[in-house]
């Protein structure tokens, strides 16, 4: 795991003597080496955490021929990569995976990646041609941003990175600020920055710099798809017991190569539970490591303690208390240098400070709702669908009057509703399809309110998927999966220089769970859908009773909002209303202070913005 920074410009501005400050800006993810190639105007910077091949054999850039080499991630079957390599006559030191990522570029160009089951960015600079490659892996578990003008072009695993570029033009895209205070992220490929970009999942970059020099950098920039997870979301297979069993034990043993030692992140909850079991049956020596709340409607220590004396692993629980949180919160701006809002990043981050003290590999286990409809909303936003489709043609009655005036009408007919639930039934009976319904279920701030903002509502691509629970799940694992849970999981890691790894988002098992029909994952009793993730859960029978297995879903929830409302509230004078609609803020703020119903993400969601603009002077 490492930092990677890098790029060009066209005109000397600055980028060879800041590239070394560049570089380690993002120290935090690679204390062990660094490196720097310089050719002409191009500068390729690394950053280095040894997992695998402790030598100096794996230094970055890794040069070899005409190719230069930065690297960040882990190619878990480099192994098998390298024997076909070697059937095709070519020889490789199968010491490290950077060489074999390398030699397969070598042999087989932009198509390498077809070979890869891992989590990786990486860039490729062709010193002959004077082309850039740069690729992000299938599912976004590692970070990859871009950012060009008219006389440079820049990469950085962090948009630190790109920030300690002198020249960087820092302000704000509105659209990408639109959608995170829809959604509490900014999707791929926007970023917080205009002109800077997040590369896609699955997708690669070509630059050609010769190109850029005789017409223009822009012209200069190819983006292709190299992998598209909807063509096996539109399958419909049968479950097959021991295909799943086969991908499922493969995918989390890739994930224990290392070379130091690995530990498990255990929430008690049904995935991490079924990471752990199937370590412990296959022979795995490992230990667990779990956060607990000291408030009890947040607290899953009991169920992560339960698991472990079942399975008979040392488990280390640490509680997240408001004293710890306290000093947390003042460093989210910094590590998440864009603005981020999963209030999980809490307790994600002190895991991580705690698990780094004796490891500096541990496997999570994100990606197990996407795959098996984990998540509430997904049957939330299916029934609301189901019941709101005989009052839909009365939608537009709902516009006749404002929303406060509706909301004061209904009040006085007894029925005791805020605006911002009569906002959701307005905009769902409202919605063209079901996508569009979901997407409000899962948003905060309204259309309403971003509008009175002076904001845009999100706008996106539809799937042609039939199948409800399918569509959402695609969304998620290209959206929500990607830029928020795996960037909360690869920030809150890397600052403090630990390997986070995924063994549910294996590749053949990723394509395997979503070729299913759905019914294959839902849990059904007498024709009503009681849940998902059936075959996770009915697999994890065998190591577990049914009590711990089925109990109500937590998620990793944070006491944020009481502790806001209490010992914390002065973080809400440091909320800044003067980039929106002063007036609107303010009425919301005073609302959230006098315990009339707000929606507490708002609020969060504006502390984290006017915290991120003060870290980063923007």
């Amino acid at each position: 795991m490492c930092r990677i920074v890098g790029g060009f410009e066209l005109k000397s501005n600055g980028l060879l003597d800041s590239i070394e400050s560049m570089r380690d800006s993002m120290v935090a993810g690679g204390r062990d080496d660094c490196g720097l190639f310089i050719q002409n105007e191009v500068a390729l910077a690394h950053r280095r955490l040894s997992i695998i091949d402790l030598s100096n054999h794996a230094h970055q850039p890794f040069v070899k021929d005409r190719y230069v080499l930065v690297f960040n991630g882990e190619i878990y079957n480099y192994k098998e990569v390298a024997q076909i390599l070697q059937k095709d006559g070519i020889k490789c030191d199968v010491r490290s995976d950077t060489e074999v990522l390398l030699q397969s570029f070598m042999h087989f160009g932009v198509s390498c990646v077809d070979y890869f089951d891992g989590m990786f960015a990486f860039v490729v600079f062709d010193r002959v041609e004077e082309k850039l490659y740069l690729f992000r892996d299938r599912f976004g578990i590692k970070p990859l941003y871009y950012y060009f003008d008219s006389n440079c072009f820049l990469f950085s695993s962090e948009l630190k990175g790109l920030f300690a570029y002198p020249s960087l033009q820092k302000n704000i895209n509105k659209v990408a600020l639109s959608y995170f205070l829809e959604l509490g992220y900014i999707p791929a490929p926007y970023s917080i920055l205009e002109n800077a970009y997040k590369l896609e999942n699955g997708h690669y970059l070509v630059v050609d710099i010769k190109q850029a020099r005789q017409k223009s950098i822009k012209d200069s920039i190819c983006k292709m798809e190299y992998y598209n997870l909807a063509n096996f979301y539109n399958l419909e297979y049968d479950f097959d017991l021991k295909k799943f069993e086969k991908v499922l034990e493969k995918s989390i043993a890739l994930r224990m190569v290392s070379d130091v030692n690995v530990g498990v992140c255990l929430s008690g909850g049904v995935d991490s539970s079924l990471v752990c079991a199937i370590l412990k049956q296959a022979g795995y020596s490992f230990e667990a490591f779990s956060i607990s709340f000291l408030e009890s409607s947040f607290d899953e220590g009991i169920y992560a303690k339960s698991v472990a004396d079942i399975l008979g692993i040392k488990n280390h629980q640490f509680v997240c208390s408001i004293n710890e949180a306290k000093e947390l919160i003042y460093k989210l701006p910094s590590i998440y240098d864009e603005p981020f809002g999963d209030t999980s990043a809490l307790p994600t981050l002190l895991l991580a400070q705690k698990i780094r003290q004796t490891h500096k590999v541990a496997l999570s286990a994100d990606g197990g709702d996407e795959l098996g409809f984990g998540y509430e909303r997904y049957f939330w936003a299916n029934n609301r669908y189901k019941e709101h489709s005989k009052f839909r043609a009365f939608g537009f009655l709902l516009n006749i009057l404002s929303p406060e005036i509706s909301v004061l009408c209904l009040q006085k007919l007894g029925i005791n509703i805020g605006v911002d639930k009569f906002l959701r039934i307005k905009n769902q009976l409202n919605a063209k399809d079901f996508l569009e319904h979901y997407l409000v279920e899962i948003t905060h701030f309204r259309k309403e309110g971003l509008e009175a903002n002076c904001l845009v509502p999100l706008n996106i691509d539809k799937s042609n998927m039939c199948d409800f629970f399918k569509q959402m799940s695609f969304f998620d694992m290209q959206n929500y999966l990607s830029e928020d849970i795996l960037t909360k999981t690869d920030r809150a890691s890397m600052s403090v220089g630990l390997e986070f790894r995924e063994p549910l988002l294996g590749r053949e098992l990723v394509e395997f769970m979503v070729s299913l029909k759905s019914s294959e994952n839902l849990i059904v009793k007498n024709h009503k859908i009681l849940g998902g993730k059936k075959i996770f859960k009915q697999y994890l029978e065998r190591f577990l009773p049914k009590e711990l297995i089925y109990r109500q879903k937590m998620g990793f929830g944070v006491p944020l909002e009481s502790w806001i409302r209490g010992e914390l509230s002065y973080l809400l004078e440091e909320i800044d209303s003067g980039y929106f609609n002063k007036n609107y803020i303010q009425a919301l703020i005073f609302d959230f202070k006098n315990n009339k119903r707000v929606d507490f993400a708002k609020i969060w969601y504006l502390y984290i913005f006017s915290a991120w603009r003060k870290e980063w002077n923007i």
